[in-house]
């Protein structure tokens, strides 16, 4: 194990808080995108089929994931953070017990995730699939990892269903409010705990997946990013990129897939999309 890792785990064995420096008092602070690409590596460590995240664990995910990274800093002209994308809220296409459709991941497989993305100065992202529960139920379920200065969250429209509808059957769709409670979540987090500016995460590849997504509102301390989501062909992505990115949100973001895509874009081709990519997500 390394060193660092182990001194994490007695840091929190011993009940002490990890957290970031808050920001100076009275300053506003500077948003995260304005000067950093954020290269996320997505899934769950319970699926090698969700994604990056899951395929490989310990040194082998590390290894990889720098890899990509090394790619981008090769040709990004700002610096490249990195971040462990966990589905923390996975949806099913059974009702369960709560008849919610979704999972909830438990604490022990997010901790164990944190320590490691913490050990390599890693932020994590938190993705909901919200099934048919609510954005502002799960976030609230999420608010003692988000309240960290290093937790951002993600929302994924594809799986949030209506009563009739079923994970997987159905592309599902959020609306502004969703976004918006989201937002004044992270922001009263953001005032409470004195953290520094967090990134708020939307993913999108159908226009009626975000219908209303002008009336979502602009944020001083969270960055929100639009990702381009969806696997294809080179140019069936740049379509769905154009066709998704006329409306755009504050930042702008790109998903790709390393089995469902074909001819997969080059850290070279992903920056030279327009609007350029700030946040690329790698299932």
């Amino acid at each position: 194990m390394h060193v660092r890792l182990t001194a994490l785990l007695l840091t929190l064995a011993a009940g002490a808080t990890l957290a970031a420096a808050p920001p100076t008092a009275g300053r506003v602070p500077r948003a995260v995108l304005d000067d950093h690409i954020l290269l996320t590596w997505y899934g769950n460590p319970r699926s090698t089929r969700m994604g990056a995240l899951g395929e490989q664990s310990g040194d082998a995910r590390v290894a990889r994931f720098e890899a990509q990274a090394k790619a981008y800093r090769a040709v990004s002209p700002a610096p490249v953070l990195m971040a462990y994308h966990l589905v923390a809220v996975v949806a099913q296409c059974t009702a369960g017990a709560d008849a919610m459709w979704r999972r909830r991941e438990t604490r022990d497989v997010i901790d164990a995730l944190l320590l490691e993305a913490r050990a390599h100065d890693y932020k994590v992202v938190l993705d909901v699939q919200v099934g048919r529960s609510t954005v502002a139920a799960e976030v609230k379920a999420l608010e003692p990892y988000l309240k960290e200065p290093d937790v951002y969250l993600a929302l994924d429209p594809e799986f949030a269903m209506t009563d009739c509808q079923v994970p997987g059957q159905q592309v599902g769709r959020l609306y502004a409010s969703d976004i918006n409670t989201s937002l004044d979540v992270l922001e009263r987090l953001i005032a409470t705990h004195r953290l520094p500016p967090k990134i708020l995460i939307v993913h999108q590849f159908r226009l009626d997946m975000l219908p209303d997504k002008a009336n979502v509102r602009a944020s001083a301390v969270v960055d929100t990013v639009l990702v381009m989501d969806g696997f294809g062909t080179q140019a069936l992505k740049r379509s769905t990129y154009r066709a998704v990115m006329r409306q755009p949100m504050a930042y702008a973001g790109i998903k790709l897939f390393y089995q469902q895509d074909r001819n997969l874009f080059t850290p070279a081709q992903v920056l030279d999309l327009s609007p350029r990519p700030v946040v690329i997500v790698y299932q």
